[in-house]
């Protein structure tokens, strides 16, 4: 099981964590994007309403410094089913991800998500997206090797039916990074 903290916070952290198989589907694998379609259409409504409320959120932590409950519930919800879905898409797990944003503690790809804070600062939800330039760099120069090592993953899955370990260890730290950049895009967390 590899580990990353996507973004340490005072209250807790945003991490993800990944139990990669000792071996994995060949079949599966082989198919994984046909296999995903279904996934992939639930995940772009999910989005466009985890869109909508962002913004809401972001006009109520703007004007009021908290964000509201059932709004952080629901995009922590996202965040969770996203995630889990690119580690089924890049080839970390075989097991199919949940159509829900749950926690899922079976499921291979673990997400925990830090509580709502009580208050958040104004400025930092006001100039977000300023103050994610640094992670949206980090995570497209990030997204050019791992576009390369899944396709590298799914030749060796297909012939040998393993991942290699640095190739798991690329997409735990990749995938920990994209975690961070959405956590912030998202305003789940404030912190780098």
């Amino acid at each position: 099981m590899s580990t990353i903290d996507a973004a340490p916070d005072q209250f807790g952290k945003l991490t993800i964590s990944i139990d990669f198989p000792d071996r994995h589907s060949r079949l599966t694998t082989f198919f994984r994007l046909l296999l995903a379609i279904p996934l992939l259409v639930f995940g772009y409504f999910y989005e466009i309403v985890t869109l909508i409320a962002v913004i809401i959120s972001w006009v109520a932590l703007v004007i009021t410094g908290t964000y509201p409950a059932g709004l952080y519930a629901f995009v922590s919800g996202y965040l969770r089913f996203y995630l889990r879905l690119v580690g089924y898409l890049y080839l970390a797990v075989d097991a199919y991800p949940p159509f829900s944003g749950a926690a899922y503690p079976e499921y291979p790809v673990h997400v925990t998500i830090p509580p709502r804070k009580a208050n958040y600062s104004r400025l930092k939800a006001l100039f977000r997206l300023i103050y994610i330039i640094p992670a949206y760099i980090v995570v497209a120069v990030l997204a050019i090797g791992l576009v390369v090592l899944v396709v590298l993953a799914w030749l060796t899955i297909l012939f040998t039916g393993r991942l290699p370990g640095f190739i798991a260890d690329y997409l735990t730290f990749a995938l920990g990074w994209l975690a961070k950049f959405i956590g912030l895009y998202f305003l789940v967390i404030e912190n780098y």
